[in-house]
């Protein structure tokens, strides 16, 4: 059986990697870029899926989140949060792929013709056949657009890299700085990530006391009514919107998605119920405190995390503990 994945980010090169080894898998991957991400990951990640760990460029055991001046420590039980550099970390993983038998091609996707995938590759478009196709382009994913689904709801964000230096990571949820939403602050090897929603950008950078332009890029706001299958075209990872609702973590939930995916290909089981069953509790309930997080009990949620309870609570619900 012939499968042709769209896109090697996270969801499509661990699709590739995990299916290689029973079908004909071929990846196209668009060109090599660094996403705009603030790289951070569940530790855990590399564990689960067989990852070097010396792609790792910092990790953390807590991280703060401020409200009105205030700040909270908010501890992770060890160092379960790891940086990553998008770039680096995305080869990692097609090179891993490829290791496993899948064919990659630098080209890009632009459209069907007579049940084919016409690629464009080095200005010369060529025809790819598939028996199944993944759709892992992201965002703004044009097989979306191609199938004629709807695109995946999404939010404008505006990002930029900064010489200062911070030492964790920062999650502001004044809504001068974050919107509905929230602000933050990824420490890398040499820089520190910033980001916001794209209107608080300005405010944000006042109050950390810089002056810089930004670039934009967006973010999936998952629904519970997004579409992930059309006959025999799967979505995964952003072109599905399965980025966590509020904490907007993408790499963790993209890669169990592919794995949800590839399992469920290889067992003939529908990919929609497996996902459900495995996530749909909780990006519902992460979405429930999403649309809390929009209210004015903002202030109130977040001061809540001054009492340890609720701080484990939070923490558990984000490493995935069973018993949360």
């Amino acid at each position: 059986m012939k499968i042709l994945i769209i896109g090697g980010g996270p969801a499509g090169s661990t699709t590739a990697r995990l299916l290689a080894k029973d079908f004909n898998v071929t990846l196209i991957q668009e060109k090599e870029w660094d996403k705009p991400c603030g790289g951070g990951v569940k530790s855990k990640i590399f564990e689960e899926f067989e990852i070097p760990k010396n792609i790792i460029k910092h990790k953390f055991n807590y991280v703060e989140m401020f409200y009105k001046n205030k700040k909270i420590k908010i501890d992770l039980k060890g160092d379960n949060l790891s940086i990553v550099l998008r770039s680096e970390f995305d080869k990692t993983l097609r090179d891993l792929a490829q290791k496993e038998g899948a064919k990659i091609f630098y080209g890009r996707f632009i459209g069907f013709e007579n049940k084919k995938a016409i690629i464009k590759i080095n200005n010369e478009k060529m025809l790819f056949s598939y028996d199944i196709l993944i759709a892992a382009d992201g965002v703004n994913s044009l097989v979306r657009k191609k199938t004629g689904l709807k695109p995946i709801p999404k939010i404008l964000t505006h990002y930029a890299r900064i010489d200062k230096q911070t030492d964790t990571c920062k999650f502001y949820f004044d809504k001068k700085l974050g919107g509905d939403y929230y602000a933050w602050e990824f420490p890398h090897k040499e820089k520190t990530h910033i980001g916001t929603f794209h209107k608080n950008f300005e405010n944000f950078i006042k109050y950390l006391n810089i002056d810089i332009s930004p670039k934009g890029y967006f973010i999936p706001t998952w629904q519970k009514e997004i579409k992930i299958q059309k006959n025999n075209i799967y979505f995964v990872g952003d072109a599905a919107g399965q980025v966590m609702p509020l904490s907007f973590e993408g790499i963790y939930y993209a890669m169990h998605s592919a794995k949800i995916l590839s399992d469920s290909i290889k067992s003939n089981l529908n990919y929609e119920k497996e996902w459900n069953k495995r996530f749909g509790k909780e990006f519902k309930f992460m979405k429930f405190l999403e649309n809390l997080n929009k209210t004015s009990l903002r202030g109130f949620v977040v001061n809540l995390h001054k009492f340890k309870r609720i701080r484990n609570f939070s923490v558990n619900l984000w490493l995935g503990a069973k018993n949360v």
